[in-house]
């Protein structure tokens, strides 16, 4: 059965499903019983803190996808010291589950290529629950549930949609849940640490590892890139602050000519463009250009450090000095517009190569909302500030045009 992220035809709040549940406990009287399936010691700190209030808590550790079989034993050792850490109102006990890892890799066969948190996952997640479950109804505990919820990485709608899946089957309770409510991830790591527990990085099988170890080979290599950047853009910086100010002026002169005669202008309505400072292209005199010929200039707003707005401007009184010493729309009075209105974007940049490569300037707004936004994107760029070609990352847009003042390249 596939479980899809999109699948809910109405949102539910377990967390809210769960304190119903809680409030209507009365352990004086009697003392409900929870089996609780464990994916690993750190996930159940917060758990098992919470809910010992109200349960007598059996712990279940059955994870057959975890790999190595040496990190399958630690993880083991690492859960019946939480258990034995927790200040826990009524007892805890445990149950280690047979390491069958034979049924997990027939189980998952010809999805081992899958994303995390895809079908893989989910035959994974129907397992172990299936494997609570039968203990649940052997034992007669009065609910199961599973820590995994509280992983942000985890779907709660999945997991209770498999859970309830389960329990109707065998005739059962599953306790809601979706852990991750309530700081309970950030609790989690709190008491991990201050246990000076080991906390894995990676999900537990062996593919998960694999893409762990692929993630941070990316990070590793996109880190090296950006202090490459950040080096060459200091100074290009530099060698832009030294050009001859006559040479800029005519460039810069030439450059938005030839971009008000081209076609792109000519067609487009609705044109997103940053406010120019130097070392930038001085697209002032073009903004003024364009609003006289009745297109629709936009700008950008940077609404906080990764996230970028588009506004429309009907003049420059509508702007002031903001983020980074940069003119911006004044939202009181500036018209908020949908990205996807946008027909021509001029981006900004620091320098650029002639195959379309950009560097910006070190923040990322650009890349984040060029890869969002479907306009036809060019830069301005003077002839003596275009490199042959740039480092760059899998995060950064190539750019389709280019005007200088001397060639209009079209990559």
């Amino acid at each position: 059965m596939n479980y899809r992220k999109d699948a809910i035809l109405i949102k539910r709040n377990y967390q809210i499903e769960l304190d119903n549940i809680l409030n209507n406990i009365n352990t004086e009287n009697n003392v409900p019983t929870l089996l609780l399936h464990s994916c690993c010691g750190p996930c159940s700190s917060y758990i098992l803190e919470y809910l010992s209030s109200y349960f007598y808590i059996t712990v279940f550790y059955y994870n057959p996808n975890i790999y190595p079989s040496d990190e399958y034993w630690y993880r083991v050792e690492e859960q019946q010291k939480i258990i034995d850490a927790t200040n826990a109102k009524f007892p805890i006990k445990m149950i280690t589950g047979k390491y069958e890892t034979e049924r997990f890799y027939e189980l998952t066969k010809g999805l081992e290529d899958m994303n995390e948190g895809g079908e893989r996952c989910h035959r994974c997640y129907e397992l172990r629950l299936t494997e609570a479950a039968k203990i649940c109804k052997d034992q007669r505990f009065d609910y199961f549930t599973t820590t995994l919820s509280i992983s942000p990485h985890k779907n709660s709608h999945v997991l209770n949609e498999i859970g309830e899946k389960v329990a109707n089957y065998f005739g059962l309770k599953h306790l809601p849940c979706d852990f991750k409510k309530n700081n309970g991830y950030k609790r989690s790591c709190e008491i991990t640490r201050q246990l000076g527990l080991y906390r894995q990085d990676y999900c537990g099988c062996v593919f998960s590892k694999r893409e762990m170890l692929e993630r941070k080979r990316i990070k590793e290599e996109r880190e090296k890139i950006q202090k490459e950047k950040s080096v060459l853009r200091k100074k290009l910086i530099e060698y832009a602050n030294s050009l001859d100010p006559n040479y800029i002026k005519n460039a810069d002169n030439i450059i938005i000519k030839k971009l008000i005669d081209s076609d792109e202008y000519k067609k487009s309505t609705v044109i997103f463009t940053y406010v120019g400072k130097h070392p930038e292209i001085n697209t002032q005199l073009f903004i003024e250009k364009a609003l006289l010929d009745n297109k629709k200039i936009c700008v950008p707003y940077c609404v906080n450090d990764k996230k970028m707005d588009v506004y429309l401007i009907d003049d420059f009184d509508s702007l002031s000095v903001g983020s980074f010493g940069i003119l911006e729309p004044n939202t009181n009075i500036s018209k908020k517009m949908d990205p996807n209105d946008i027909d021509l974007i001029i981006v900004p940049q620091c320098a650029a190569s002639r195959n379309g490569k950009r560097l910006g300037f070190g923040k990322g707004y650009y890349d984040r909302f060029l890869n969002k936004v479907n306009a036809h994107k060019l830069m301005l760029v003077r002839e003596k500030q275009l490199l042959d070609d740039l480092i760059t990352t899998d995060l950064d847009v190539n750019i389709e045009h280019i005007i200088t003042e001397e060639n209009t390249i079209n990559i």
